[in-house]
């Protein structure tokens, strides 16, 4: 049979999530929430800078603690409810995928059992129906908050300086290109460390159910070989995972390194330049150049994740 789409796959499984829609919508909504809290610690930070110093300041001093805890204790609180309500929604399914493959399982036909090994059913039903759907319901979360995220400090910046916000976009491209050659690895790596798993599982539970067998025909050198074959292979799996996922952060810090440097020249060019700059003044102003620089910054986090 042809492999089944994404949107197959997502068709296939809807109908065991269709009982948790309320946690998700209240998962998403709070995401959302925390989303929308990214561009004010920014913003926060160019007020501060700009009019928090000297004799120029035009705010009382308890505001500062105020405004910093209370931002953070909205995002804290916006996250919590999120990933519970995402925890709850994910366990729910699953509840369900689970009952309806046992189900099957107690009625599938034999040639089921001749294809797959024991362990193999065992590992697909305890194990990676709840990988797989935390992973499905964790990649839900990252498209709406990181997405929302990317669109409120992309608004901000432009705000800010749309000339500077320019270079940033460059940004968004250059990240992608990265994380979409090291995901695609390590796709990769995770379906040969699935299947690497499965073989390793199935030694354990032949020599397990067979150890009469084994010991009777001496056979304990040869499947303690076989055991330390499949069990080197997972490991070699694992450093190759470790190392791709590794990759990923400084080649992006990287991209983030001369994005920054390039937004830095420009900046102190537009320093002593007339017109426009930021927020409608004259030049860029110090507040302005480090809610700008900050708010870049957090920028490569969530383009990382999307």
């Amino acid at each position: 049979m042809p492999t089944p789409t994404l949107k197959q796959r997502l068709a296939r499984i809807a109908p065991y999530f269709r009982t948790s829609r309320g946690g998700f919508a209240v998962a998403l909504l709070a995401a959302a929430t925390a989303a929308a809290t990214e561009p004010l610690l920014p913003a926060l930070l160019k007020t501060l800078l700009d009019k928090g110093f000297g004799s120029t300041r035009t705010f009382p001093l308890w505001m500062v603690p105020v405004a910093i805890i209370g931002l953070y204790v909205i995002r804290g609180v916006a996250t919590f409810i999120a990933q519970y309500a995402l925890a709850w929604a994910a366990n729910r399914g699953v509840l369900a995928l689970r009952d309806v493959m046992f189900a099957r399982l107690l009625d599938a036909a034999p040639a089921l059992f001749t294809r797959h090994s024991a362990s193999s059913l065992t590992n697909t039903l305890v194990y990676e129906v709840q990988v797989g759907a935390n992973a499905l319901a964790q990649v839900l979360l990252v498209l709406v908050r990181d997405s929302l995220a990317i669109v409120a400090l992309f608004s901000y910046l432009l705000w800010l300086n749309w000339k500077l916000t320019l270079l940033v976009a460059l940004l968004g491209p250059a990240v992608a290109l990265v994380m979409r050659v090291v995901s695609r690895r390590l796709d990769r790596l995770t379906r040969a460390h699935q299947a690497a798993t499965d073989e390793l599982a199935y030694v354990v539970e032949e020599n397990v159910l067979a150890w009469r067998i084994v010991r009777l025909h001496g056979a304990a050198p040869v499947q303690s070989e076989r055991f330390n074959r499949n069990s080197d292979r997972l490991r070699r799996l694992m450093v190759k995972s470790a190392a791709a996922a590794a990759t990923s952060s400084p080649i992006t810090q990287l991209i983030a390194a001369i994005a920054l440097s390039g937004v830095v020249v420009v900046a102190l060019w537009q320093s002593g330049a007339s017109g426009p700059a930021v927020g409608g003044a004259t030049a860029t102003t110090v507040g302005g150049f480090a809610a700008f620089i900050t708010g870049m910054l957090m920028l490569v986090a969530p383009l990382k994740h999307l």
